[in-house]
């Protein structure tokens, strides 16, 4: 018992370590080659922050602080994306060191299956994915204002306004403004159109601004006027008198206005936001909002079976070519993770995001369970 105890914890500190190295370099890598190809945009900004007469060394340093400041939350999006397949590296080179030090033959010696000693392995990859979880639910949504900045939002504290095109809701009204900020939750002078079954408007709102009030879920709207027009016989119309109104009650929330503005931003929000957005009727986003909801949860899954098919590369009772092995992996993991996550993230006809989600995991669960059973032990 003392010797499985060791031995769970020296593969279990390997497999951190490599991942550790491997993520960090990979991370690493992605950014400073961004910041290669942006340098000119960080000097402009960098120039911009910094007095006329800043020395080289001001700027240098004032441009490394901006690349930090716009790289930096991107290290939580890396781990969401990447986690999974630096997890499966790191077991390879984990196991790939252990067979060429004779160490996988030595357990063997000591009569210990290789299957016992993937039990630590798949231990760390569900840990590495209720992490992943919390990073979701807790990191990401907070992060999202920085992580949708582009590289002409670079020292901003979150997105720059953007404008609102038409937008209908789920009651058939049409909201417009040409300033959203999704940072402060404001809209600028918004106008909003209420349509009757026919097409035809029946009423106009305009305001001078308005700001989301999340109790209330309506935006309320400074200096709001509302002109109501009647439709008569031989297409005739009549328009009253504005009249003041104070809030717009509607679906189209800050968070509903930017998944529609960024489609990636459905993955930064939490299960309890998505709730929220589900909550109101009719949401064009439903599936994909629901598609979503689900996928984070079947990913963990996913990762655990991934790795099962994953770990017969390396586990042998004899030494083996490793280089071969490695790239075997490399080759067939890697497009099978990224099939996977095309489907669980594609709609598909005909089948709901529920089932959509976790096809996958049904599909995987007989193979991976044949190639781990394949080990010879």
């Amino acid at each position: 018992m003392l010797l499985v105890k060791i031995l769970d914890r020296y593969i279990m500190i390997r497999v951190l370590v490599n991942f550790f190295i491997l993520f960090l370099l990979l991370y690493l890598f992605a950014a400073t080659i961004d910041v290669i190809l942006n340098l000119e945009q960080f000097d402009e900004v960098a120039r911009e922050r910094l007095p006329d007469d800043a020395g080289l060394l001001r700027r240098l340093v004032m441009a490394l602080l901006l690349a930090f400041n716009f790289h930096g939350p991107q290290f939580f999006q890396f781990y969401a994306y990447l986690h999974g397949l630096v997890a499966i590296g790191a077991v390879g080179f984990t196991l790939s060191q252990m067979s060429r030090n004779r160490e996988l033959v030595a357990m063997l010696a000591a009569g210990r299956s290789l299957l016992r000693a993937s039990a630590p392995i798949l231990w760390l990859i569900f840990a590495f994915g209720l992490l992943q979880v919390v990073n979701q639910e807790i990191v990401l949504p907070r992060l999202a204002p920085l992580l949708l900045r582009g590289h002409d939002q670079i020292g901003m504290e979150g997105t720059s306004a953007f404008p609102v095109p038409f937008t209908i809701d789920s009651q058939g009204r049409l909201l417009q403004s040409p300033g959203f900020d999704p940072i402060e939750k404001t809209l600028e002078t918004p106008s909003i159109i209420v349509r009757d079954g026919k097409g035809r408007t029946v009423e106009r709102i305009r305001a001078a601004s308005a700001v989301w009030n999340e109790d209330q879920q309506s935006w309320l709207l400074e200096d709001g006027v509302v002109v109501r027009i009647s439709h008569g016989g031989e297409d005739a119309t009549l328009a009253s008198r504005p009249v003041p109104i104070d809030r717009y009650e509607t679906e189209l929330s800050p968070e509903l206005l930017t998944v529609r503005r960024f489609g990636q931003y459905t993955g930064m929000l939490s299960t309890w936001q998505i709730t929220q957005l589900l909550d109101s009727p009719d949401v064009q986003e439903a599936d994909t909002l629901r598609r979503s909801r689900y996928s984070r949860w079947a990913s963990i899954l996913v990762n655990i079976l991934v790795m099962l098919i994953a770990l017969p590369f390396f586990m042998h009772r004899e030494p083996i070519n490793l280089l071969s092995r490695s790239l075997m992996c490399a080759l067939f993991v890697v497009p099978l993770y990224l099939f996977v996550a095309t489907f669980m993230l594609v709609p598909l006809p005909g089948i709901s995001p529920a089932l959509g989600a976790f096809l996958p995991v049904i599909v995987l669960l007989p193979i991976s369970l044949a190639r781990f059973g394949w080990i010879r032990t």
